[in-house]
This record gives C-alpha cells, sequence and structure tokens, in this order.
C-alpha cells in the first residue's frame, strides 16, 4: 500500500487528489493533508508517508522549508512539487532537494494519475533495493566473524604476508599497510555461574568481548584460544608508530573498563608493536604475548613499556621453535616434529612461572594452528579428524602428563596425515602430468608447457617429476614419441618422415638418431 500525503493550503486542491487517488488506485491511500508547512513537517514525522504532494507558496514555512526539514526526519520519502509558479529557481531548487516531479496547478488528471503510478513503481523498487541491502547487509554479518578468525589464522601461521592474508584483507576491505597485535587475557573467575579462564569461552561471553572491543577499535577480532582473544588492529602507513601507541593503549584502557563491568573477573592486555606488511606479525603477536607476562589483573602492558633487558629472553626459543614446528610438520617429518614439540613442552614446563592453565593455553593455540594446517590439506579418514569437538576433549584434561601425550598424538596424526595427503598429491600430479604429455606429445611441449598444465613452478615440477617417476622430463617424453613411432613403422603407409612428423619431431635425421639411441637400431631397421 502507497501512503500518501498531500500539502497545499487551497482545499479544493486537495480534494481533488483526494478524487483522483479514490477513483483510480487501490493500492494507493492518503493518509493525511496539512495546510501549511509546518503542519506538513509535524504530520509526516508521526504519519510517515511513502509520497508528499507539497505546494510551494504557503503562509509561514513554505514549501521548500518544509522540504529540507522533512527529508531530514524521512530521507527516502519521494517528494512531488504542486506550484502555480512556473519560475526556474523553484525548480532548480527543488531538484537539489530531490524532488521526484515538479506538477503545476490546476492538477491535470492524466498527469496526475501517472505520476501516482511512477512513484508506485519507485516505492516498490525502493523496497526490494532495501531488502537486498538487508539481506547482503545480515549475510556479511553473519559471515564476517569467519573471515575475521581466517585472517588471524592466516597471520599465526604464516611467516610472510602472503596471498592468503591479502585475500582475507581485500574481503574485509582492509587497505592499512600496517598493523599489530594485541591479546586480551582473561583470568579464573565466573560468568552466568560458568567457570572462565580455564576453559574455552562460552559463546555469549566472547561476544560480549568482542561487541565491546569492535565497538572502540576499528579491528579484526579473532577466535577464543582457551582464555585468550587474538586482535589484529591495522594501521595506516602515514601515522606515526609513538602515536599510535599512546592512543591504542588509551583506547584500550576505555575498553577494559567496559569489559570489567560487564564480567566479573580479571583481564590482562598485551599489546605488541607496530610491523609493516613487509614485515612478519608472529611477531608482534609473540610481543603481545611477553607483553602479557608483565601485566597483572586488569593492567594493559605495551612491548615498547619493557626495558629491553627485562625481555624474558625464553619467549623467543618457544616462538622459534613452534615456527621449527610447523615447517616440520608441513614437510610430513614425524619424527622431527615430535622431537620439537617435547622441546617446547619441556621450555614452557621448566619456567615455573607458568601454571598449568598458562601452558595448556600456549599448547592449545599450537594445536589450533596445528589443526588448521591439517585443514589445509584436507585430510581425511583418520579417526583423529573426525571428532570436531577436539577442544573439549583437551580442555577436560588437567594432568600436565596426560596433555603432553594427548598433543604428541595430534601432532603424530596430523603430521602423518600431511605426508599422506602431499604424497597422495604428488601421484595425482604424476599423472595428470603423465596424461598431458600422452594427449600432447605430437606438439612441440615444453617442461614450461606441462608444468603450467599441473600448476607447478617448473623448477619445482622438474624435480618433482623426476621422483615420482624415476626419470626426467625429456627422457618421459623422448620414451612416449619412441612407442608411438614403433607402432606407427608397422603400418608401411606411412613414411619414416611421415612417422617423424606424426610424432612431434621436425627433423628426420635427428627422428633416427634418437630412435637408435633409444632403442638400439634405425627406423628402417624396425621395418623390416
Amino acid at each position: 500500500m502507497l501512503k500518501i500525503m498531500v500539502v497545499d493550503d487551497e482545499s479544493i486542491v486537495i480534494e481533488s487528489i483526494k478524487y483522483i487517488i479514490e477513483k483510480n488506485f487501490n493500492d494507493v491511500m492518503l493518509v493525511g493533508v496539512a495546510y501549511s508547512g509546518r503542519e506538513a513537517i509535524e504530520k509526516a514525522e508521526s504519519i510517515k508517508p511513502d509520497v508528499i504532494f507539497m505546494d510551494i507558496k504557503m503562509p509561514g514555512i513554505n514549501g521548500i522549508d518544509a522540504i529540507k526539514e522533512i527529508k531530514q526526519i524521512l530521507p527516502n520519502v519521494q517528494i512531488i512539487i504542486l506550484s502555480a509558479c512556473e519560475q526556474f529557481e523553484y525548480a532548480k531548487e527543488a531538484v537539489n532537494l530531490g524532488v521526484s516531479e515538479y506538477l503545476l496547478k490546476p492538477v491535470n488528471r492524466s498527469k496526475m494519475i501517472e505520476i501516482i503510478r511512477h512513484a508506485a513503481i519507485n516505492h516498490e523498487e525502493a523496497k526490494a533495493r532495501r531488502k537486498r541491502e538487508l539481506d547482503l547487509k545480515e549475510k556479511y554479518e553473519q559471515v564476517l566473524p569467519i573471515l575475521e578468525h581466517g585472517l588471524i589464522y592466516a597471520i599465526l601461521l604464516n611467516e610472510d604476508y602472503n596471498e592468503q592474508i591479502k585475500n582475507y584483507k581485500r574481503l574485509l576491505d582492509i587497505n592499512e599497510e600496517k598493523g599489530f597485535i594485541i591479546t586480551f587475557e582473561i583470568g579464573e573467575g565466573r560468568e552466568n555461574g560458568n567457570i572462565i579462564g580455564s576453559s574455552v569461552l562460552s559463546q555469549n561471553f566472547y561476544h560480549k568481548m568482542r561487541d565491546v572491543i569492535k565497538s572502540e577499535l576499528n579491528c579484526v577480532v579473532g577466535p577464543a584460544m582457551l582464555n585468550r582473544i587474538i586482535v589484529y588492529v591495522p594501521v595506516s602507513a602515514a601515522e606515526d608508530d609513538y602515536q599510535v601507541r599512546l592512543e591504542t593503549v588509551r583506547t584500550t584502557e576505555s575498553i577494559l573498563e567496559k569489559l570489567t563491568q560487564k564480567i566479573k573477573t580479571g583481564i590482562r592486555v598485551g599489546i605488541g608493536s607496530t610491523k609493516s606488511d613487509n614485515e612478519n606479525l608472529l611477531i608482534s603477536f609473540s610481543e603481545s604475548l611477553r607483553a602479557l607476562k608483565y601485566a597483572n589483573e586488569r593492567e594493559i602492558i605495551h612491548i615498547d613499556d619493557i626495558p629491553e633487558e627485562q625481555q624474558l629472553p625464553d619467549a623467543d626459543c618457544v616462538e622459534k621453535r613452534i615456527k621449527m614446528l610447523l615447517e616440520s610438520v608441513s614437510s610430513g617429518d614425524i619424527k622431527e616434529s615430535i622431537a620439537l614439540f617435547i622441546q617446547i613442552y619441556d621450555e614452557l614446563c621448566e619456567n615455573r612461572e607458568n601454571s598449568t592453565e598458562f601452558i595448556k593455553g600456549r599448547l592449545l593455540e599450537l594445536i589450533v594452528m596445528l589443526h588448521r594446517l591439517a585443514n589445509d590439506y584436507q585430510i581425511e579418514g583418520n579417526e583423529i579428524f573426525q571428532n570436531n569437538d577436539y577442544l573439549r576433549e583437551y580442555l577436560s584434561i588437567n594432568d600436565k602428563q596426560i596433555i603432553k601425550s594427548w598433543c604428541i598424538r595430534r601432532i603424530e596424526a596430523i603430521t602423518g596425515g600431511i605426508k599422506n595427503a602431499k604424497t597422495n598429491r604428488c601421484h595425482y600430479l604424476a599423472a595428470a602430468a603423465k596424461e598431458y604429455i600422452d594427449k600432447h606429445f605430437n606438439e612441440e611441449i615444453s617442461l614450461e608447457d606441462v608444468s603450467r598444465a599441473v600448476n607447478l613452478s617448473p623448477q619445482y615440477f622438474s624435480r618433482f617429476f623426476k621422483q615420482e617417476t624415476g626419470e626426467n622430463f625429456i627422457d618421459y617424453l623422448t620414451q612416449v614419441r619412441i612407442n608411438k613411432a614403433i607402432e606407427l613403422l608397422k603400418d608401411k603407409n606411412h613414411t619414416i618422415k611421415e612417422v617423424c612428423f606424426m610424432i612431434g619431431y621436425n627433423d628426420p635425421n635427428y627422428f633416427s638418431r634418437i630412435f637408435k639411441k633409444v632403442t638400439g637400431y634405425s627406423p628402417s631397421e624396425q621395418r623390416y
């Protein structure tokens, strides 16, 4: 139903429009009339019409000024000017105000009907457009946390600023060239009767924190990992790092104050330094964890607030070993992966300041990273990956030795799964490369052509093909061609020259030399 309001100081105009509406439209309703600009403003705010027919010349507030006020209240309302004045300045100002039509008095019935129909079409189109926009916004809001979590995981898993991070930033419309990491750590306490800090945060609790953080900071909020939430804050290249640091601490103080009002537990915050895109954001994350070690309950520590001589040396060592472990798991080396994990575990346990919950938190971050790697390789078939509720299983363990055994079993399964996945992928790519060669052997194909077909670099493909087949690319191609030549030579309707061209060689003499080198005899001897 299209709702119309008519504003005119002449009753005859209002009655005319009312009559036209009643006689010609079933889905249009006259919801209000006004005889002055002031009355129009007051009624428009209460009845919220879709279309307003507005007279220009009225006592008190004129039509133009009334439109200005109404547009502030109802920016999407359609305005149709009614005027006996054919003065250009009115029309010009009306256009600037976003007026839909300019109708001269006396009102022409046919023109009025046309204008109302057009307004109805515009109204329905606007409704449909707003619905699409709302649907898109709703869908984006639903997928936004997934994209944000993906970016955080990509930062934690990649040493370099790579395509994966670029893609996530593009999807999140992040154009800034620098950024840093903030880590929020929640201490022991209770939220709605549930213990927090020793388990993964409840969704309700997580969303409370996420909403507060995003209301204060232009940032990306990562997932809850045990008792931590990792936040990435993009920074413009033009901004001064020191000023960013000061402003971030002030903003985080405001966040901390709001969070402590909502949840009855201690929160500590560690902030890493700003890094450019060509630097490693993992460093900023590591710095935020080191800063946490110096933060008391409800305290914020920036890494630059810690004197360099006081910074804990073991943190860097653990982070380096974690990086080495990720590389080892990616390569499929089970023995080395387990050895590195044991070193990481022992170093965490040797520091007496590290509580069991802290160790669980650090190891959980590592396990989540490793599962992310496993997902990238689409590992299937192993029972350990069929249980998606591994976080709950992990958090139920409180004995450090059992934690150690559980993690070793996970790492062994993930590393072995990646090794098998890479092996299967190699077999598949080798088969695909052979298939391509078998189909195109009679063309002038090169190593670059085949590597492009299987989406590998020529250098890597050359090594990989040799490892998988036991022979290099050119030897395999030659053997395929010679095998085909032997078959063709059996048909005496083909000359040796024709056979040469049919298998992809352009020089019959060269073909004869290669044929004899491979078979031990010449093409003519093969035929007889």
